[in-house]
Formats: structure tokens, C-alpha cells, sequence
């Protein structure tokens, strides 16, 4: 008993990095679409720049990788206590409500409700027709939850199956050396393979697959249960020294390798052979790394974060719905604060903390809204919604209901919000 309730624990450090990912994607769309504004800085601002080129490039390599192996940890602790029609109906709820209203309505699809729904359903449409924008990565969740509820099912059943056993067996070989290596070689195997034929970008193309595998990483890696965390242990100081010697070989390396687009893919289209020995050897150093890194954050975070804290299940709920607003929050700032006199740096200061100030408003509003919950990818319902001030400060059914019907009008306002700051950052930067 005391094994299994073991087992079921809940790792905070998952949920402290999922927290901290997704407060740094904040940060990190608001560093990437404002870099217009260095263009032809001087006055030795050079040095400063070239850093936050590496930090961002860099950042790039593992952030998402590093969300989607978080979400496949937690679907595997998720599916120890469901069944696969539950985890569906959940996932439905959960990922599918917040995808249709941020489609239909965050991004005013239903002014062109056809054309919409054909891209929605579109593989792979491209940036610039994909009517999810950010949202993409719940909508490649959802598919990725889909198609592998079959191999969960049987991994519920038989928790000693083969690829289990290979997990267990990988994380058992010495020095950690199986955790470092092997799934590290098979995103490179699928980097070769499909990279030179397609530009990746927003989890489309090759990035599909690659993020797949990542989900399935974190999903295989909790199946193995006690496993995984001790393995992690024994590879934080090796990881540690090497992950960032292997950014400044990635950093080089793009450059070095003359094949365009190295990182992205697509150079097969360009003219360049999609198989050559400088192609491959910067494939391999790509995947290395951006695998590196998911190890270094997650030992580190296994040392330092896994603990309780007053104020994570309050950032944890608020992860999904800061995430689907954000972005219609992050342009206005970008616009108005280099008119103010802002430079990149106070603006990119500034501006974030903005965003964060904006995000949490439009949380702790929708959050008192029961009808507006699911739409934001918050969980519960009534019974949630009493708990919160001020619906506590009563027991009035009454009042209750005056209270709800204010907070569901002010969750309109803050779509209306939403829709003025697109519009008038468009409409402000020409």
C-alpha cells in the first residue's frame, strides 16, 4: 500500500517546471516579437545583443521539447488512476473546449466559420493560415493524446510490457549513460530522416514527430516508475558540465555546417543534398542538445523543487488559461512603449511585466466565472467556484447568484479586452 500511494505521489518539481516553462514562453514572445527594434543598434550594445541571441536561439531548442515531456509525465501519473475512455472524455474537456473558443473566438474564427473550420482540420496549413496561432500546442496535444491512448491502455494493462521493460533496462545501465544517449539517438534518427524535406515551425513537419517522441519520453519514463528519478540523480553533475559546452557547438555548428536552414530543415528545397555528412553531424548536435537540456532542467528541478508550497496548485491552475491569453496581451506593449521612448531592454522589462500583470487579471476573473472555467482550461465547476473570495463570504444562494452573474459579465469584458488589444496593436503598428 505504502509502495503504491508511493508511486501515485505527486512530483512538485513537474509542476514547478511547468509553471516556470510556461511563465518563460511569456517572457519569450515578447523578447522574439520585439527584436525589430535592434535593428541597426549600436553604441555598444553588440555584446548585450549577441547574449540574448544565444539565449533566445538556445531557449528555443528545448523549451517546447521540455513542455511536451512534461505532458507526457503527466498523463502517465493520470492514467495510473483512470481508464482510457476517462482520460479521453478529460483530455476533450480540458484541451478541446479551450482549442474551440480560443479558435472560434480569441481568434475570430467564427466570422469565417467555413474556412476555419477546413484549416482546422488541415494538416499541417502553415503559420500563416493556421487558425490556432499560439494555441498550436494544445492542438498538437490533443492529437498526440489520441493517437497513443491505445499503447497507454496497454501499458496500463501490462506495466511489465516490452517497451516498459526497454525503459527500465535504459535507465538501469551505468553512469546514467542509457538516459543520455538513447533517446537523444532516436530524435536524431528522426531529425536525419525528415528534417532536410520540410521547414519545421509551430510543431508542424518534422517538428510534429519530434515532439511526439518527447511526449512519449515523459510518458514512458513515469511507467518505469521508480526508475526514472533516481536515474536522474546520478546524471545531474556529468549533464551539468556538458549541456552547455554543447550549446556553444550548437551555436557554432549552424553556422559552420553550410547547409541553410540546418536548424529549421528544409534545405532539400534549397538545392542542398538532403543526406551529407554536415547535415547529419548538425542534426546529431541539435538533438543532443536540446535532449541535454531537458535533462539538465529536470535533475536540477528534481534536486531543488520537488516540494510543497502554498502557492503552487494557485500558479499550476493558473498555467492554461495566462497561456491562452497571453498573446493578444503581448503585441499592444511591443507597439506603444518604443513610441514612448522605451528601448528594447526597458521595453522588453517593462512590457513582460505588463503581460504577467495582465494575464493573472484576466485568471482571477475568469476564475470565478463557472461557465467561463472550461473555456480557459480550468478544471472544476460550482464547487471550485464557492471556495474563492468572494463567494466564501456567503452563505447566501442570493448573493451567490448576484456574484456569478457579475463575474460571467466581466469575463466577457475581458474577451472584449482581448479583441481591443489585437485590434488596436495592429491597427497602432500600421
Amino acid at each position: 500500500m505504502e509502495a503504491q500511494e508511493a508511486a501515485n505521489a505527486r512530483r512538485h518539481d513537474i509542476d514547478w517546471l511547468r509553471v516556470i516553462l510556461f511563465a518563460l514562453l511569456i517572457w519569450f514572445h515578447y523578447a522574439v516579437f520585439s527584436l525589430w527594434q535592434l535593428e541597426g543598434s549600436s553604441g555598444g550594445m553588440e555584446a548585450f545583443n549577441l547574449v540574448l541571441f544565444f539565449v533566445l536561439a538556445v531557449m528555443h531548442q528545448w523549451r517546447l521539447a521540455a513542455l511536451f515531456f512534461i505532458s507526457g509525465v503527466g498523463t502517465a501519473f493520470a492514467f495510473r488512476r483512470r481508464s482510457w475512455r476517462v482520460y479521453l472524455n478529460e483530455r476533450g474537456i480540458r484541451l478541446g473546449i479551450p482549442l474551440l473558443f480560443g479558435v472560434y473566438v480569441l481568434w475570430f474564427g467564427m466570422f469565417d466559420p467555413i474556412e476555419t473550420t477546413r484549416l482546422l482540420f488541415t494538416i499541417f496549413p502553415g503559420s500563416e493560415e493556421m487558425p490556432y496561432a499560439h494555441l498550436w500546442f494544445i492542438f498538437n496535444l490533443i492529437i498526440y493524446s489520441v493517437i497513443l491512448t491505445p499503447m497507454f491502455a496497454h501499458i496500463r494493462k501490462n506495466p511489465d510490457s516490452g517497451v516498459v521493460s526497454l525503459t527500465r533496462r535504459m535507465l538501469r545501465m551505468p553512469a546514467g549513460i542509457g538516459l543520455m544517449l538513447l533517446p537523444a539517438l532516436v530524435l536524431s534518427a528522426n531529425a536525419i530522416l525528415f528534417k532536410p524535406w520540410a521547414f519545421g515551425e509551430v510543431g508542424m513537419w518534422w517538428e510534429f514527430p519530434r515532439y511526439l517522441l518527447y511526449f512519449v519520453f515523459g510518458y514512458l519514463m513515469i511507467a518505469a516508475k521508480e526508475e526514472y528519478f533516481p536515474a536522474l540523480d546520478r546524471i545531474r553533475v556529468p549533464v551539468t558540465i556538458i549541456t552547455p559546452l554543447l550549446s556553444v557547438v550548437w551555436f557554432v555548428a549552424g553556422e559552420a555546417s553550410g547547409v541553410p536552414n540546418v536548424n529549421e530543415g528544409g534545405w532539400a528545397d534549397m538545392g542542398h543534398p538532403a543526406f551529407s555528412l554536415s547535415a547529419t553531424l548538425a542534426s546529431l548536435v541539435q538533438s543532443f542538445h536540446a535532449w541535454f537540456w531537458c535533462l539538465l532542467v529536470f535533475s536540477w528541478a528534481s534536486r531543488l523543487l520537488n516540494r510543497p508550497s502554498k502557492w503552487l496548485s494557485y500558479l499550476n491552475e493558473a498555467v492554461y488559461p495566462t497561456y491562452i491569453v497571453h498573446m493578444h496581451l503581448t503585441f499592444l506593449p511591443i507597439v506603444i512603449l518604443p513610441m514612448m521612448g522605451a528601448g528594447y531592454y526597458l521595453g522588453l522589462t517593462v512590457g513582460t511585466a505588463m503581460v504577467m500583470v495582465g494575464v493573472m487579471v484576466c485568471f482571477e476573473v475568469v476564475r470565478r466565472a463557472r461557465f467561463a472555467r472550461p473555456l480557459f482550461g480550468i478544471k472544476g465547476g460550482r464547487e471550485e467556484v464557492v471556495k474563492l473570495w468572494p463567494y466564501n463570504q456567503t452563505e447566501d444562494d442570493s448573493l451567490r447568484t448576484v456574484l456569478s452573474l457579475c463575474f460571467h459579465a466581466l469575463s466577457l469584458a475581458v474577451v472584449f479586452v482581448l479583441y481591443v488589444f489585437l485590434i488596436s496593436a495592429e491597427w497602432i503598428g500600421g
